[in-house]
């Protein structure tokens, strides 16, 4: 697999670890009161006990912070990156002589062919 779509994949992957790690908070947190006079009227019946929802988010925290990591590993390593703009441009200008070159080689050699099956 190429590192572009590794890097596709682990942002994919960390979108995926987020929007479950949102709808956990959601789904586990309990109520909190924010004001003492007005009390907590209906706990919420799914949440999680404080010591387990403190200990799930720290480990979906770790994790996500772990997929971000990896993802930066995979930046590193795209080609060129280290490179200023101009120093891509230059790289871009260059492969495009290349490849006009190779192109030109390659139509001399389809014409070439052309005659020799001719017998010309």
């Amino acid at each position: 697999m190429d590192r572009l779509t590794q890097l596709q994949d682990g942002i994919d992957a960390m979108a995926r670890m987020l929007t479950n790690s949102l709808f956990y908070v959601h789904e586990k947190s309990s109520m909190a009161q924010l004001n003492e006079s007005i009390p907590i009227a209906q706990p919420k019946v799914q949440a999680d006990p404080p010591e387990v929802f403190q200990q799930n988010l720290h480990e979906l925290a770790g994790d996500l912070v772990k997929k971000a990591k990896e993802i930066d590993a995979l930046i590193e390593m795209l080609p060129g990156i280290k490179n200023t703009e101009e120093e891509q441009l230059q790289l871009l200008r260059e492969l495009e002589e290349e490849n006009k070159r190779a192109n030109q080689e390659y139509e001399e050699a389809v014409r070439e062919m052309g005659m020799f099956r001719d017998g010309g």
